[in-house]
């Protein structure tokens, strides 16, 4: 932390030049000291039952989440707070905080901080928040004769409270001109264990792709709840992606006779507000902890996934992810028939057998499998009908 420099403009994050620059989130919330940010819209909070924490804390998780403004600022600060979780009974250390900034002539720094509050889950997911200092995150920018455009990505590892934004040059928000994607999905598409904010891999395709994203990868939280069809439904979008499944098994949260009706009923809430709109679903990337072995999840001592210790019965209705990829593939084609906007595309093409060696506990890509990830979906992108016509036409 260092003090913040002497100012020349300082704004507070509810402050309109603030407020409406930020990309990626649906929901920023007054506090004592600022602004909390998150990216499920506020409504849902009264619909997460038993795993409110879990989606919350997912939810706060700012992955995809960025500030965007046209400015001839020679520097830029943020004063926020960091709290990041702590999983030391499972080995996992409490990684860094990262905050990333792009410019448009291809500019990226980062900057990264060990500093904000821990939040340490306890093995019966119980908490203690440990108090830590603020950060004053500074970038130092080149000099410029007219306004230009830059991006400031907030970490995907742990929630935010903003307190200030400081420059030396007024900041306007930028006005959104790309096509608008929203992705939906599991702690892969959250990708916490990205070394950067611009290591998850949507937001590599989305950048690559030049498309504005809403990234909904929710830790642990992607479970075809209706709240979040509904979110989707409600905002706009040129393309929407949903990433299911792993979730499913990990938690064993549905079986063969639900998961089916509960996928066609998240997409017959998407289509209410999005009746044409490209919709791809993706199966799940490859564990091989779970391809013919059914969850829920367990980790063992060293964090490394493991099958479910439950026995099988015959017709159990146990789902495995071989399971997973042959029933979202037959409903896509089953309603494909009538729906020309549907797609399916096999998770395995972005992260498959060949990639085994970046599964580092077993379930969650490690920062190159990310890359990977993201770089796979941009390829398989350019050359399919789903993607929105104007991205197309910027490669000619």
């Amino acid at each position: 932390m260092t003090a913040p420099q002497p100012t020349a403009v300082s704004y507070a994050p509810d402050a309109p030049p603030v407020i409406t620059a930020i990309r990626g989130a649906l929901n920023c919330q007054a506090s004592a000291g600022g602004m909390k940010i998150s990216r499920l819209p506020g409504w849902t909070q009264a619909q997460y039952g038993e795993a409110g924490w879990m989606i919350a804390d997912a939810s706060s998780k700012l992955s995809g989440v960025r500030l965007e403004f046209e400015t001839d600022a020679t520097w830029i600060e943020l004063e926020l707070t960091f709290t990041r979780v702590s999983l030391d009974w499972v080995g996992l250390p409490t990684r860094p905080a990262v905050v990333s900034l792009t410019m448009a002539d291809g500019t990226e720094q980062e900057l990264s901080f060990d500093e904000g509050h821990i939040l340490q889950l306890e093995p019966d997911f119980t908490t203690k928040l440990v108090p830590g200092s603020r950060t004053f995150a500074r970038f130092e920018l080149p000099a410029a004769d007219e306004p230009r455009s830059l991006e400031l990505w907030f970490p995907p590892n742990c929630s935010v409270e903003l307190h200030h934004v400081r420059a030396d040059r007024d900041l306007r928000p930028s006005v959104p001109s790309n096509p608008r994607w929203i992705h939906y999905g599991s702690s892969i598409s959250q990708a916490s264990e990205a070394d950067t904010p611009l290591g998850v891999w949507p937001v590599i395709a989305a950048r690559r792709l030049e498309l504005d994203l809403l990234n909904l990868g929710l830790g642990g939280s992607a479970h075809l709840d209706q709240f979040a069809a509904r979110t989707i439904r409600d905002e706009p979008a040129s393309l929407i992606t949903l990433k299911l499944g792993i979730n499913v098994v990990n938690g064993g949260t549905l079986r063969s006779r639900t998961f089916t009706p509960a996928v066609h009923g998240f997409l017959d809430t998407i289509r209410d507000g999005h009746p044409d709109t490209p919709i791809v679903v993706i199966s799940p990337i490859l564990c091989p902890t779970h391809e013919n072995a059914p969850g829920p999840t367990i980790f063992d001592s060293n964090g490394i996934a493991q099958a479910s210790d439950l026995p099988r019965k015959p017709n159990d209705g146990q789902l495995t992810l071989s399971d997973i990829r042959e029933a979202l593939a037959a409903a896509v084609e089953a309603r494909s028939v009538s729906d020309p906007n549907l797609f399916f595309l096999d998770g395995t093409l972005l992260f498959g057998s060949d990639d085994v060696t970046h599964l580092p506990d077993g379930l969650h890509p490690d920062p190159e499998g990310y890359r990977l990830m993201g770089e796979r979906f941009e390829a398989i992108a350019r050359t399919a009908s789903w993607l929105p016509t104007s991205v197309k036409a910027s490669e000619y």
